[in-house]
């Protein structure tokens, strides 16, 4: 696990580590943690793309819920109910691979209101978000029908809000939060960035991206900006196995690289520069940072999962979370999750009733 630090935790006031539930966030503070930064496949080290954003006037956001993400989110013991949408940048499975973990292992987990998702639409109406979500939620009618009757009935809706992936505007504007979304150029028509502002903060996430001017012209001057920066394309070689064309195409063509990213940052500017979609280990974070550092000379952060990022207009702090892998749901936020409505449960077949036998002890 590598991490590049950019300030120093104690000088601000903030303890060297973070440890859920043990800090209050201010009510001018954003707080971003990164629940999974990792590429296209699994490693237990990182998840597959996610990101937390934290609000000092209480509203929650996670941008991207890539495979394994979810592990991450409930080990930082926030109750579902707290969140207040979820964004998806995209439909590649490390992107948005946990759906059903945020919706039924939400509605298992205490949301005791309807899961509020927005994603991009795109040139076809089955590339879009809601075709996504749509069929997979048919696809775990099993699951979720026999659900029902055990848990709160208002759990299993889904507030689907799709947008048009093709223009620069507002897709969310609540509590004084404004999200934008602009276009990112990533293979096919449908991809998209997006952009947080509020209370002066503001906190762009590229999703997946090659170098634009929709980038250029939406990021510059924001605080903290995530910008996808793969793997240099020696190291897909070397460490992937992947030939040269392979790697390039990957690397530079569905993806920037190192210099790319930086490149663009160059442009925009940030406070921060959080590069993140790159395996980041001891021997790969050395040569990366040396090809970020060829056009970009400001505060840097190669990301890691559990990365927190503490932003005022003071100051950017950058540490690690402190989290246990044995968490249990937060009994104390389920109020009203027993009383809360729920519907007639599904009846099975007779034969396999009448199978059942009742142990006596």
């Amino acid at each position: 696990m590598t991490i590049r630090t950019t300030t120093d935790a104690g000088r601000a006031g903030y303890a060297e580590q973070f440890y859920p539930n043990a800090e209050s966030l201010g009510p001018d503070e954003m707080r971003i943690t990164a629940l999974g930064t990792g590429r296209p496949f699994l490693r237990r080290s990182q998840a597959n793309a996610s990101w937390l954003v934290e609000l000092g006037n209480g509203d929650r956001f996670v941008f991207d819920f890539g495979f394994g993400s979810q592990m991450n989110f409930t080990a930082l013991e926030i109750p579902y109910n707290d969140i207040t949408a979820w964004f998806a940048t995209h439909l590649h499975t490390d992107h948005v691979g946990d759906f059903g973990q945020v919706w039924i292992g939400s509605w298992a987990g205490g949301r005791l209101k309807p899961l509020v998702v927005y994603g991009p639409s795109s040139d076809r109406p089955e590339y879009g978000f809601r075709h996504f979500v749509e069929k997979q939620m048919e696809s775990y009618r099993w699951d979720t029908d026999t659900r029902v009757g055990f848990l709160p009935a208002v759990g299993a809706e889904v507030e689907i809000n799709e947008f048009d992936y093709a223009k620069v505007h507002t897709v969310f504007e609540k509590n004084g939060v404004t999200i934008t979304s602009f276009p990112a150029v990533h293979i096919y028509d449908g991809p998209v960035s997006l952009k947080l502002e509020w209370n002066g903060l503001s906190f762009v996430y590229s999703g997946d991206t090659t170098p634009s001017s929709f980038m250029v012209d939406n990021a510059r001057g924001v605080d903290v900006l995530v910008h996808e920066t793969f793997n240099t394309v020696g190291q897909l070689m070397e460490r992937s196995g992947y030939d040269e064309r392979t790697a390039r195409g990957i690397g530079t063509i569905a993806h920037s690289d190192p210099g790319e990213a930086a490149w663009v940052i160059a442009q925009c500017d940030p406070r921060l520069f959080v590069a993140f979609h790159f395996f980041n280990d001891f021997d790969t974070a050395g040569e990366m940072e040396a090809e970020i550092r060829k056009h970009w000379q400001g505060k840097l952060a190669l990301a890691t999962d559990f990365m927190v990022i503490n932003v005022t207009k003071e100051h950017v702090v950058t540490r690690m979370a402190m989290v246990s892998d044995h968490v249990w749901p937060n009994k104390a936020r389920h109020e009203g999750f027993g009383k809360a409505e729920r519907k007639e449960r599904m009846v099975m077949s007779d034969w396999l009733r009448e199978t059942q036998v009742f142990p006596k002890f």
